[in-house]
């Protein structure tokens, strides 16, 4: 261990939130933490909302929020060295106050200067012109705030890291696992796709409805991970640890060579325990979404291969809404996202309730919760000596 316990505490806190378990941070609440974590994603939000307001070209309305984010960034995240700023109660009320000013009074403002399209559009025809915009502003402030509390109290941010990490890692095993996977949800979803009715729905269908329907098979996905890990048979923390095992542990992590005392895992509160299980969960989105990927690609060379364009004028009943690409039918790639989304879901389901499949895919990513629970466990036992 270097440097003072006070260092070493704030180093590990940061392995946490980077290792997608902030709520494994003791305080790890709104005000010491959570709302001042945010500020980059928030500042990057309210800009982007003013430049959309004055309808700023697209690489402007990019470019800038993420680089005052980046500029932000290791300030709010303790990425300099240093403890990350806390908040008192009144610079909590004040903040979510600057920043609601900023979206609505802002949006309002940059209208009235340089109204553009975005604005425009939202006014309409009437005279409200400026309520309406801070009206929308208001909302988006709102939208933006919960999304920024729920990925930052999570750490979902990172959870998608760690399992777009783990993927480019394991390149080598993909292969196998779209092997193991596809025949099974080919089985369901192949015949669907030379469903003339299908192609009807999809041609009519906008791809606003069409993400509409893949957002809902996300919760899907979710809300049975949620369900299988809740009453999973097994603990994936495992076994009381031995001295050795909180050792092997803490390696690679800022408690290296902390003086290890005998310590049992604490509990899980209910915050810690929804962080583990948005953790998993979205490991096994980002499985789905692989498997999805390989699905989607496949069903669109099929359609290349056996669907003609008379056979979908044909299945549609006149003649389909044509592509960028190679004036391919647009209901192909929409009808090739929606069975691959289907697909994902019983892949997803399947690997967490079949045992064969369950063992391959899902209990690995269970197993590996036991590592940061062991850190934990060091990191409670170093602060109450602290």
């Amino acid at each position: 261990m270097s440097g003072s316990p006070a260092a070493t505490l704030n180093r590990t806190e940061n392995w946490f939130v980077r290792a997608a378990l902030p709520q494994l941070v003791d305080g790890f609440t709104a005000r010491a933490q959570v709302v001042p974590r945010m500020l980059p994603f928030l500042t990057g939000a309210a800009i982007y909302w003013l430049l959309q307001v004055a309808s700023a070209g697209a690489f402007v309305s990019l470019a800038v929020p993420l680089l005052v984010m980046s500029l932000i960034w290791p300030y709010t995240t303790g990425l300099n060295g240093r403890r990350p700023p806390r908040l008192t109660r009144t610079g909590l009320a004040v903040v979510i106050a600057v920043y609601a000013v900023v979206f609505v009074g802002g949006a309002v403002l940059v209208h009235t200067v340089r109204p553009g399209f975005v604005s425009r559009e939202l006014a309409g025809p009437t005279g409200d012109a400026p309520l309406v915009v801070g009206a929308a502003g208001l909302l988006i402030f709102v939208a933006a705030f919960g999304i920024g509390w729920i990925a930052t109290s999570y750490g979902v941010v990172a959870a998608m890291r760690h399992a777009v990490g783990d993927l480019f890692k394991g390149l080598s095993d993909i292969p196998r696992s779209f092997g193991r996977s596809l025949p099974v949800v080919l089985f369901g979803t192949l015949f669907l796709f030379f469903t003339g009715e299908l192609w009807q729905l999809l041609d009519q269908l906008s791809w606003p409805r069409v993400w509409l329907v893949l957002a809902l098979l996300t919760v899907i996905v979710g809300l049975a991970t949620w369900r299988v890990v809740k009453g999973y048979d097994e603990d994936p923390v495992g076994p009381p640890p031995s001295e050795s095992d909180l050792a092997e542990a803490c390696e690679g992590t800022p408690l290296a060579g902390v003086e290890i005392r005998p310590c049992q895992i604490p509990p899980l509160d209910p915050r810690q325990a929804v962080n583990v299980l948005v953790l998993l969960t979205v490991r096994q989105l980002v499985q789905a979404a692989v498997i999805g990927l390989g699905l989607f690609l496949f069903f669109v060379a099929l359609g290349l291969i056996t669907v003609q364009y008379e056979t979908a004028a044909t299945w549609i009943g006149h003649d389909p809404q044509r592509s960028a690409f190679f004036g391919v039918p647009v209901a192909l790639f929409k009808l090739a996202a929606l069975l691959a989304s289907f697909g994902g879901v019983s892949f997803a389901t399947t690997s967490m309730t079949n045992t064969d499949y369950r063992q391959e895919f899902f209990a690995p990513v269970l197993q590996g919760i036991r590592r940061p629970m062991l850190v934990h466990a060091v990191y409670r036992s170093l602060r109450a000596a602290a």
